[in-house]
């Protein structure tokens, strides 16, 4: 006798089969990598399930992973985070030098939203506010992503899910699909990540904020579904890094000085030579790094017996604790672009010194540094307008070099590394220190008798594994600065790196201290072979017989033209939801190149002006609750951030060719 079917059940298997494939439909047109990956898929761990009450369930392991009804749960934790939303907020930092035009642009703006309802930073949610950007860690049965869709509109979701088989479950479940259409149609986008950890989770996000705009994390959501090892430490790892999202962009004022310093730089009668796009040159010669780090002062007998074994480049403060130990760098690397750094390095002594050693610094570097020197050599950072100038209207040979910032020891690897180093060894590279008090070398100028202001504690933001201890302090910007050499070495497989250096663990380095380091030979003639690689490295011709300032000059009515379509894009604007568009419409402008270089180099100059203004006006918008008010003050915010558009063409054509102020 045939077995007989349970109808309802019978009905219930058809429902969920119909929202898979109609799940798949939309994944093959929206996102199709998804679809090809769960095309043929059959899950092995996490599968569905109807439980002894009825219930649509998931099991794992022989155990139900929701004890109760799922959609009673799952609607119970979305009122739950309706009532007190998880987010990280942007805001402006009020620890600038006030030197600088944009800073009093974005002060005015905070003190009107100030004047109006306060400076207190709410997490309020509002009824029917559009949420622009929501990311989703966990999906289970995927209920609370449909409860958060239908009490919001939602522009941008991310939606991590660390096992495969779980979100093949998903996919059964709820109407995926339709979520993902209503975030293209609102302007937005759903991004799924199925798979992968922590790690990827945050630098997904990173990458949706650079290809949609970072005015996004203005109120970054964060909703958990469920708790697990790897959901546990994508929430932390998110809130630990979310300070990268919101730093490091710069400042339209910072590419004028970066443009007129490098003009400057290529114009002075050393005629300084610039680093050449990579050959393939492998030098096995040891190159010490050396940092100004406090365990520098551990190991300066060491570098002052191995200077004739070694090539030695010095970075930045550490040069004169190494000039006052009797150690003479074969190289030495500068990164500041302001005028307090010639200060910095004159009061280092030793001129007659500095005389005997080349200066290898980015193209931004304050001009009168170079003088000191006995040559220049200039390296094109990436992501630079100076340097994108070069490259794209003087000459395509000259290399643009990444992970070149934020501090000078990244400056002096990305160097070192370009110039085909395949063995590196860090010394004083700490990115971290022991003692809140000894922050960096003793010998250098930070406690030096007159420089008191640099003496006092540096307190750290965050504790990190270290190199040859347990723990170090550290800060975001020395932090940043070890996440950069980390990148270098892992873009770079072919390079060792050792690293000598009591502060903070690298990854991607061996942690050997220098007493164990393996004897090193001397070199011969190390004068002439020092020579010899810069020679081969750098060069000079292909600028001296062109005119930059006449190429630049040429460029300036098409930036008025970028700037008038920027203006137009934010007319109309009557709401937040209108602002959201309209500001998602200025960053596709300026990222939509086509080819067109007048437009790149445009984008270069203007790029982290416009997301700071963006992100500024969105986080303050949001405070408003009254439409009114808060449509008066997004008018309001839009004229100030377009006057400084305008304000910034003029300073550009007046000053692209005279020193820096600051």
């Amino acid at each position: 006798m045939a077995q007989q079917i349970d109808p309802l059940l019978d009905i219930q298997t058809k429902v969920l089969r119909a929202t898979f494939v109609n799940n798949m439909a939309v994944l093959k047109k929206y996102l199709p990598d998804v679809y090809n990956f769960y095309k043929e898929y059959t899950p092995t761990r996490v599968k569905l399930i109807f439980d002894e009450n009825g219930f649509l369930n998931l099991v794992s392991n022989g155990s139900l992973i929701y004890q109760d009804d799922p959609k009673k749960l799952s609607d119970a934790q979305v009122e739950a985070f309706l009532k007190d939303p998880r987010n990280i907020t942007y805001h402006v930092a009020k620890d600038g030098s006030g030197k600088f035009e944009h800073e009093r642009v974005l002060g005015k703006m905070v003190k009107r939203r100030g004047s109006e309802i306060g400076y207190k930073y709410q997490t309020v949610l509002h009824k029917n506010e559009q949420i622009d950007f929501i990311a989703f860690m966990g999906t289970g049965l995927g209920y609370h992503l449909q409860g958060m869709f239908d009490a919001h509109d939602i522009r941008y979701a991310f939606v991590f899910e660390p096992d495969p088989d779980c979100f093949y479950c998903t996919l059964h479940s709820i109407d995926i699909g339709n979520m993902i259409v209503g975030c293209f149609e609102r302007g937005g986008q759903l991004t799924l990540q199925v798979g992968g950890n922590a790690a990827s989770f945050v630098n997904e996000i990173a990458r949706i904020f650079k290809r949609q705009g970072y005015f996004n994390v203005a109120k970054m959501y964060l909703y958990r579904h469920y708790f697990s090892e790897q959901t546990d430490e994508a929430y932390q790892k998110v809130h630990d890094l979310a300070y990268r999202y919101v730093s490091g962009w710069g400042f339209f004022e910072d590419e004028i000085i970066s443009l007129t310093h490098t003009l400057s730089n290529i114009s002075t009668h050393q005629f300084p030579s610039i680093l050449k796009k990579a050959k393939e040159v492998k030098r096995d010669i040891p190159i010490f790094i050396v940092g100004n780090g406090p365990s520098l002062d551990d190991n300066l007998a060491f570098l002052k017996d191995h200077q004739g074994k070694v090539i030695i480049f010095s970075c930045g403060t550490a040069l004169k604790p190494l000039l006052d130990y009797g150690i003479t760098p074969d190289f030495h690397a500068e990164t500041e672009r302001t005028a307090a750094l010639f200060e910095w390095v004159d009061q280092v002594g030793h001129k007659e010194k500095l005389k005997q050693i080349n200066l290898i610094s980015l193209n931004t570097v304050y001009p009168e540094i170079l003088k000191l020197f006995k040559q220049a050599h200039l390296i094109l950072k990436y992501d630079d307008a100076g340097s994108a100038f070069m490259s794209q209207f003087i000459s395509d040979k000259y290399a643009q070099i990444a992970f070149c910032n934020p501090t000078v020891t990244n400056t002096a690897t990305s160097a070192a590394v370009a110039m085909g180093f395949k063995n590196m060894y860090l010394f004083g590279v700490d990115y971290g220190y022991k003692s809140e008090e000894y922050h960096h070398s003793k010998g250098s100028l930070y406690f030096d008798a007159d420089a008191e202001q640099h003496r006092k504690e540096m307190k750290g933001d965050f504790e990190v594994e270290g190199n040859f201890v347990e723990k170090v302090h550290t800060t975001q910007f020395f932090d940043n600065s070890r996440m950069m050499l980390e990148m270098l070495l892992q873009a770079n497989p072919d390079v060792t790196c050792v690293n000598c250096s009591d502060g903070a663990k690298v990854q991607l380095t061996q942690a050997v201290k220098s007493a164990d380091l393996p004897e090193f030979a001397e070199l011969i003639e190390k004068s002439e072979m020092t020579k010899q690689m810069l020679f081969d490295s750098f060069d000079n011709k292909d600028y001296l017989m062109i005119h930059p300032e006449q190429k630049f000059e040429a460029l300036l009515p098409e930036f008025k033209k970028h700037i008038e379509t920027l203006v137009s894009l934010s007319k109309n604007v009557k709401s937040r939801v209108d602002l959201a568009k309209a500001f998602t419409a200025q960053y596709k402008f300026l990222i939509n190149f086509h080819g067109d270089t007048s437009k790149q180099l445009f984008h270069r100059f203007m790029n982290g002006t416009l997301t700071y203004m963006q992100s500024n006006i969105m986080t303050n918008a949001h405070l408003y609750e009254d439409a009114q008010q808060q449509e008066k003050y997004i008018k309001f915010c839009l004229a100030v951030m377009n006057e400084h558009f305008e304000w910034l063409l003029e300073e550009l054509n007046n000053n692209y060719n005279k020193p820096s102020k600051i």
